[in-house]
């Protein structure tokens, strides 16, 4: 088994299909497939189910491929640490993060970051808790600041809490709540809602804060990856949104607003997630020292 067939394998095992693959892996579609069959001639088992049109992994597949995505992101560490040693080369820090820390204070870290380390580059995947995290895992991420979670399926990941803040609901300043105080929950019922897509535990709290209150959860009519386009369908509808209050800092106006509710909002503490042996480059380590330093001063940003 070598480090290559591993990559056929994830390859395939994402697309469901060779032509796919070798297409993305600039290989032959014969030298791939030759790939795939030795890896299953070494493991004894077949990996693929083969149908006309598509590959799809049978249950053998499916046990093998969390293996070997762990394995081949260790592997990938392991030649960005040596490539590093031996070629002295700049450093490249890559991670996600969500709208309130892009609003908030990580401009300011990179901006302080590159007068430290002027040759380094800086790439910031911009996202929610389910899609960073799975970047992360796939090893296109060094770390991401995100949401900490004490769901069982984060205990693969480090965890490390910086800030908490609470979640506020939103709407545009002219809405017909907005100059209201100690607004009740059935209140909100009344309105459609606008939701980011993937930002899974946003929901979750917003299904709990309503459930807690014998009151059935708001169903969003509205969901989109961008938070901007969430915010600017509120500037122009009776929408309503439940969002970190810090985010709203990206909000370049006063047209969008925390209403003002009788219930008591729940608080999301987040940090920085991370592999626990993941190889990290000296800038990195010095961008989190940062992020900690700042964090440690404002902890409720």
């Amino acid at each position: 088994m070598n480090f290559n067939q591993l990559k056929y394998f994830i390859s395939i095992a994402e697309t469901n299909s060779v032509t796919q693959s070798a297409e993305d892996l600039h290989l032959s579609q014969p030298a791939l497939s030759r790939g795939i069959r030795q890896l299953e001639e070494e493991l004894g088992v077949e990996l693929f189910q083969r149908l006309p049109r598509a590959m799809r992994l049978t249950r053998y597949g499916e046990s093998f491929l969390k293996h070997a995505q762990s394995v081949f992101v260790q592997l990938s560490d392991a030649q960005a640490e040596l490539k590093h040693l031996s070629e002295r080369i700049e450093d490249e820090i890559v991670i996600g993060a969500g709208p309130s820390w892009i609003g908030g204070c990580l401009p300011d870290i990179v901006g302080q970051l590159s007068r430290s380390y002027p040759g380094v580059s800086v790439k910031v995947h911009s996202g929610y808790d389910q899609q960073l995290t799975l970047m992360l895992r796939q090893g296109a991420l060094d770390f991401i600041l995100t949401e900490i979670s004490s769901d069982p399926d984060r205990n693969d990941l480090l965890q490390e809490p910086l800030i908490h803040c609470p979640y506020v609901v939103v709407s545009r300043s002219a809405h017909p709540l907005a100059q209201e105080t100690d607004i009740p929950l059935e209140r909100l019922l009344g309105f459609s809602w606008a939701m980011p897509y993937l930002a899974m535990s946003a929901q979750d709290r917003l299904i709990g804060l309503f459930q807690s209150q014998n009151l059935p959860a708001p169903a969003p009519l509205f969901q989109s990856t961008s938070f901007g386009f969430i915010m600017r369908l509120l500037e122009t509808s009776d929408a309503l949104s439940f969002v970190v209050s810090s985010s709203l800092k990206t909000v370049r106006s006063e047209s969008v607003v925390a209403l003002n509710l009788a219930q008591d909002m729940p608080v999301r503490h987040a940090g920085i997630v991370r592999r626990p042996s993941a190889w990290l480059s000296p800038a990195t380590e010095t961008m989190m020292e940062m992020l900690r330093a700042h964090c440690e001063q404002h902890p409720t940003q």
